[in-house]
């Protein structure tokens, strides 16, 4: 899978390290396949909300995998979820692999609802947090922050330990899946108009879409028909679990009805 250098970082002398270690590529482009963008996280959380969403938007398809790296802005971030990074004022202890390698160069850790991914050195000794992640949908890519400066002179001694941590951090932003081809024309306006719903927030699992179905003040598609379509997208390959893929995003999205899935994310906030 391609690693990439997103932001200042691609033209940033740390980044010359990622190159050599990981074989990165600087290329500011968010590729439709999957890949790893690496970004510093400070360039993240003080971009405008466009560019914040643009880049969490990214990892909703399966294989995508953001990774923010220090340095931080001091400001709480409220995208995805809301985290913020602190200072501290002695290096953590307890560290696995990499991060056992890196922690006397760590500074931070993080705060916030960001969930902690089942890999070595996401956490120290006092259970602080190093390493951060975020799924839009369970059937989603994956955004992470990890407080391990990965761009060290350091890793080049390890560099085999650093592709092994961010190959699990890889696993856990799912698989990437080869795109059926599929016509617009087969699909009723139904679908779309149920694809809209699903594009409009996430959902854990088929219960919680139905639940919101039957609470939406906005769609008027009843529980025994949404049972229906919901299984008809599940043949077709356009949902996964309880979320679209991006298949059936590209689709809505060339479709009349794109429009829609901003205005009802809006309201739904």
């Amino acid at each position: 899978m391609p690693v990439l250098l997103n932001g200042t970082l691609a033209t940033h002398r740390r980044g010359k390290v990622l190159q050599e270690a990981l074989s990165a590529t600087p290329d500011q482009h968010l590729p439709e396949g999957g890949a790893v963008v690496l970004a510093f996280a400070e360039s993240f959380q003080t971009a405008d909300a466009g560019e914040q969403s643009r880049l969490v938007e990214w990892t909703r398809a399966p294989g995508h995998l953001l990774l923010l790296v220090p340095p931080f802005s001091s400001a709480q971030c409220e995208r995805p979820a809301p985290w913020r990074a602190e200072r501290i004022e002695r290096a953590p202890q307890g560290g696995e692999g990499v991060a056992k390698v890196l922690a006397p160069e760590v500074t931070y850790r993080l705060t916030g609802r960001l969930q902690t991914p089942p890999i070595s050195g996401a956490t120290w000794s006092d259970l602080s947090v190093c390493t951060g992640a975020y799924r839009l949908h369970p059937a989603a890519g994956m955004f992470a922050v990890t407080c391990l400066p990965i761009w060290s002179l350091a890793v080049l001694d390890v560099a085999p330990q650093v592709e092994a941590w961010l190959e699990h951090l890889v696993n856990l932003a799912g698989e990437v899946r080869v795109a059926q081809t599929l016509e617009p024309a087969t699909l009723r306006p139904e679908h779309y108009g149920f694809l809209v719903f699903l594009l409009s927030q996430s959902f854990e699992n088929e219960e919680q879409v139905l639940a919101g179905l039957s609470a939406s003040t906005i769609f008027r598609i009843s529980v025994e028909k949404g049972r229906g379509l919901l299984r008809d997208l599940h043949e077709r390959g356009l949902v996964v679990g309880a979320a679209a893929t991006s298949q059936a995003q590209e689709l809505v999205m060339q479709s009349p009805y794109a429009p829609y899935v901003s205005a009802v994310r809006e309201v739904s906030k």
